[in-house]
């Protein structure tokens, strides 16, 4: 039987929350929502930052220039009618995963 799952305390969640305020901050129209809390990066779970976009692909755009995640880096799942796409990067310091979900042609509204 797996080990219960104990939340972060909210101390741990400092620096994540503190890594959020200073978005809101520098970027303040940068589009929401965001979550708090374990994130699963490329090698690992960490606490962190999750952004889930069912907006637009340009405000995806928007969250991978902040995080400086090279447009090389980014993952595209494409399916029949919807594709993904996902960014890992940082930001102080803070790990940060960012998807965007839309339609297939979106993409292309994008370029």
């Amino acid at each position: 039987m797996p080990g219960k799952v104990v939340p972060p305390a909210l101390g741990e969640l400092r620096p994540v929350i503190e890594a959020v305020a200073a978005l809101a901050k520098t970027f303040p129209a940068l589009p929401g929502p965001v979550e708090i809390g374990r994130v699963v990066t490329r090698t690992t779970v960490a606490l962190g930052i999750r952004g889930e976009l069912h907006t637009t692909f340009a405000d995806f755009e928007a969250w991978r220039t902040v995080l400086g995640v090279d447009p090389a880096d980014v993952e595209h799942r494409p399916l029949a009618t919807v594709q993904t796409l996902r960014a890992y990067g940082t930001f102080h310091g803070v790990p940060a995963v960012v998807t965007a979900y839309g339609p297939v042609f979106a993409l292309a509204q994008v370029a």
